[in-house]
């Protein structure tokens, strides 16, 4: 099917693509591809235009809205801020209450663009200044983090070796201590000899 992609701002949060058939009024064709279980009341008009032109191409975001609506029925997407207003009581972009879709459109110049949904959430990053980028402080340690006196008492440098089990040998054990109550064998023997003569002379 031919045509050109836009992008859909769903009225719950949701983002979807779809393309525009019909060039002679954008605003019918908007109303034309409009989600019809909303029942709105009115037609799509045009709301803010946000300049997101590069270095070498003049690039346009231009979003299309609804301005009336009952309860239930408010979109719940957030736009970029400072857009160009293009209809009266509308001149607050990332407040102002809007109903049912929006729909975001993309021109080069004078000539209406595909946008798909990545490109279209790039523009709004840059459109709202970008995020914080949090890979600055990765690489950080706080004071928390740094290891203690303590701590580096049981730390063991890479390149100092382990030399406790490496230098021990059996023959590096102290002798056991003589236990000095008894005597050596040949001791107990004569002992055993007298003892023995004592009894046969009583005898």
């Amino acid at each position: 099917m031919k045509g050109t992609s836009i992008v859909i701002l769903k009225k719950n949060g949701n983002v979807s693509n779809k393309k525009l058939t019909e060039n002679e009024n954008i605003i019918d064709a908007l109303y034309s591809i409009s989600d019809k279980r909303i029942k709105m009341v009115d037609k799509p008009v045009k709301l803010y235009s946000y300049s997101v032109t590069s270095a070498s191409v003049s690039t346009t975001l231009e979003i299309y809205g609804y301005i009336n609506g009952r309860a239930g029925q408010e979109n719940s997407h957030d736009l970029p801020p400072n857009g160009a207003s293009y209809h009266e009581n509308f001149d607050k972009s990332d407040t102002d209450l809007l109903f049912g879709e929006a729909y975001a459109i993309k021109y080069n110049g004078d000539d209406m663009q595909d946008l798909v949904i990545e490109e279209y959430a790039n523009y709004y990053e840059k459109l709202c200044g970008g995020f914080e980028d949090l890979g600055d402080t990765d690489g950080e340690l706080s004071e928390d983090e740094e290891p203690t006196q303590e701590d580096m008492d049981f730390i063991i440098p890479d390149d100092e070796e382990l030399s406790t089990d490496e230098e021990w040998a059996p023959e590096d054990c102290p002798p056991e201590p003589e236990d000095s109550s008894s005597g050596s064998g040949s001791d107990n023997e004569e002992l055993e000899e007298e003892e023995l003569e004592e009894l046969q002379e009583l005898i």
